[in-house]
């Protein structure tokens, strides 16, 4: 099940986001996070899902790779705060 990230720039869209997980996950369970980041900053990514299996794919030009980690998780919560880990990256995007 696909879901759209919210940004997490606000108690609603972060309690948003935390009721829709809810509401199509039964914890624990696997989930796929997908970013879109720039090449220079993939490794801080990569850090952030060192065990995560990854699928990755470049972009046209190079300079930005789509990726997406499937980890094991134990909450909606466990989601949110691995978001807003990698918001702090450089110009990535969550989706």
């Amino acid at each position: 099940m696909e879901l759209m990230f919210l940004p997490m720039s606000s108690s609603f869209s972060t309690e948003s986001f935390r009721f829709s997980l809810d509401l199509h996950y039964t914890w624990p369970a696997y989930y796929p996070f997908k970013f879109i980041v720039p090449e220079s900053e993939k490794p801080a990514l990569l850090e952030l899902f060192a065990d995560a299996p990854i699928s990755e794919r470049p972009s046209r030009k190079g300079r930005f790779v789509a990726m997406t980690f499937e980890l094991y998780v134990n909450s909606a919560d466990e989601v949110i705060a691995l978001y807003e880990r990698a918001a702090h990256i450089p110009e990535v995007i969550s989706l």
